[in-house]
């Protein structure tokens, strides 16, 4: 993967602190497409440990947890604790996987609330208006594998030259091939990655994700050819290749 990056010195820290795997690899990825250096923790004790480096920060992504995801913690208490380590002054964007119909802890004028459902290219976009309404620097949105092109600011994929559009779960499907090229995927990591895949209209005799995974085989031509090579083991997982790696 190729992408361009500005100057290291002015590339914005930020915080990412999310309790669940979509949120987290999303989030780093987001933000590294933008040019920021993501600095990822798994809870807010983890985050807490980083002491007064907190205050270096340039913002700050953070994940509400679900009630009902098992994870226990006092939200209101966690937000004091998060703000009395940041200031009041540190942009954060408040992910919410629900609308949880009351006050948002820690949430303070000019920070912003974000739908957790958001599609990649709509988290990148969203992420980068919030960094220039602070003023910080971002990155152009693109992604290079080789031939491939993913712009998240059109949500087209080029092919050499040539454009294909996506759907927006389409797009991230083979995004999360790219991303995670050579390894082999399992279908309850594509539906939690991608969980609009739980909803599709389904062909007789094939799941959901079988059809999209073939469909985005088409659309994007991944043969051998063009340098990759997809390889579905139906029901179960898949794999994107390089084509020179092949035996």
């Amino acid at each position: 993967m190729r992408k361009s990056h500005p100057k290291v010195n002015s590339r914005p820290k930020v915080a990412l602190i999310a309790f669940t795997p979509r949120s987290r690899e999303y989030g780093r990825r987001a933000l590294r497409v933008l040019g920021c250096i993501p600095l990822v923790f798994l809870d807010l004790d983890e985050f807490l440990k980083i002491g007064e480096r907190s205050r270096r920060l340039s913002m700050m992504l953070l994940e509400h947890p679900v009630p009902s995801s098992g994870i226990h913690t006092d939200a209101t208490d966690a937000g004091e604790r998060i703000r009395q380590s940041v200031g009041d002054g540190l942009p954060v964007v408040h992910s919410v996987a629900v609308q949880t119909g009351g006050a948002i802890p820690a949430f303070r004028a000019g920070d912003m609330l974000l739908p957790g459902s958001l599609s990649f290219a709509q988290l990148c976009r969203t992420l980068r208006g919030f960094l220039k309404k602070h003023d910080l620097p971002t990155n152009d949105s693109l992604l290079e594998w080789g031939a491939y092109r993913f712009c998240v600011d059109s949500g087209l994929v080029y092919i050499g030259d040539t454009p294909v559009a996506l759907k927006p779960e389409e797009f991230d499907l083979a995004l999360e091939l790219f991303f995670n090229a050579g390894t082999k995927i399992s279908r309850p990591w594509l539906k939690a990655m991608i969980p609009s895949l739980q909803t599709l209209r389904r062909r007789p005799n094939a799941p959901a994700a079988d059809v999209t995974l073939l469909r985005v085989r088409d659309l994007l031509d991944l043969q051998t050819q063009h340098g990759w090579d997809l390889q579905v083991n139906p029901g179960s997982s898949c794999m994107l290749v390089r084509s020179d790696c092949l035996v």
